[in-house]
């Protein structure tokens, strides 16, 4: 037996054989005039281009749909005849991503259809997230990206100035410290509350260090700039942001009644497992602010890998 599917041609081939699972049945539907297409004797229906159609978001049907559809099948037959629907590891995708599928159909279907928020809730959350929109900034840096590892006394002492951060890089090059570049430009909209708060009346030049998972950001404020957001340009947005907010508001009542009923038991193994919500945070925090401890948020982990 051959297991040799790794990395994204596993993933790929577990969702092809899950979409292949969910077509099990359509021979009637084929005997009965709803076939589109043939691959290899295995017809493709109508109701398969239609369920495709819903997902893609596509305004309406086309022959490059039903193509996807048989390279799909085109994959999904050449796995199986690789044995990769007896690899235990593709297995355990399909039983994943079925649960997935599962555990959002049943949010959606305790999901009722959302109320349109009301004009002064619109207006009340405009004005109480200045730095979203009416005094929005646009906030461009220079980066440098090494290792958590390398990140060692004397470079903190350097960046701790308004030096120029090609400066740094030269520093860095002459150790042998490998680095990456990067230019990036963010609202204050898209930066964290702590990180917005250590960069406001930062001085254009200024150097900071941003620590995130295993690297560190030796970064330069390069530029600000105003960029505001009228009232009506944000309504749209700021509607379907308080839609969503809602819908999560009802999903976690339904999560906590649901813990409520069942029994839940966490067994000695679990013990050795990380609290992340327990753990003080440095992620994407200027380097001697403080931030927040992580949300968490576990229905988006449930439910992530579902769009």
């Amino acid at each position: 037996m051959r297991f040799a599917a790794t990395g994204k041609l596993k993933t790929a081939v577990s969702i092809v054989l899950l979409g292949a699972l969910a077509a099990c049945g359509s021979k009637n539907e084929a005997s009965s005039g709803q076939a589109l297409a043939s691959v290899d004797g295995k017809e493709i229906t109508i109701h398969q281009l239609n369920a495709e159609l819903g997902r893609s978001g596509a305004r309406e049907a086309s022959k490059q749909l039903l193509d996807g559809l048989v390279a799909r099948q085109l994959l999904v037959n050449a796995a199986r005849k690789e044995k990769l629907d007896s690899n235990p590891s593709v297995l355990a995708d399909i039983e994943r991503a079925k649960d997935l599928v599962l555990a959002q159909s049943y949010v959606q279907m305790k999901l009722s259809k959302p109320a349109r928020p009301s004009q002064q809730e619109v207006d009340d959350f405009y004005r109480q997230h200045p730095d979203w929109f009416a005094q929005r900034k646009q906030y461009e840096f220079s980066e440098l990206v090494i290792s958590n590892a390398n990140l060692s006394k004397e470079l903190n002492e350097l960046m701790t100035s308004t030096r120029p951060l090609e400066e740094v890089a030269g520093w860095l090059n002459a150790r042998n410290i490998p680095f990456t570049r990067l230019q990036v430009v963010k609202t204050s909209m898209d930066l964290p509350p702590p990180m917005l708060e250590g960069l406001k009346g930062m001085e254009r030049g200024r150097l900071f260090i941003v620590k995130e998972g295993d690297s560190a950001i030796l970064a330069a404020l390069a530029d600000v700039k105003s960029a505001p957001v009228s009232q009506s340009a944000a309504a749209a947005q700021i509607e379907q942001y308080l839609v969503a907010q809602g819908q999560g508001r009802i999903t976690d009542q339904e999560l906590n009644r649901l813990k409520a009923d069942a029994k839940i038991d966490y067994f000695d193994k679990a013990k050795a497992l990380k609290d992340l919500a327990a753990a003080p945070a440095a992620t994407t925090a200027v380097q001697g602010s403080g931030a927040a401890a992580p949300k968490d948020d576990a229905v988006a982990r449930g439910l992530s890998g579902i769009k």
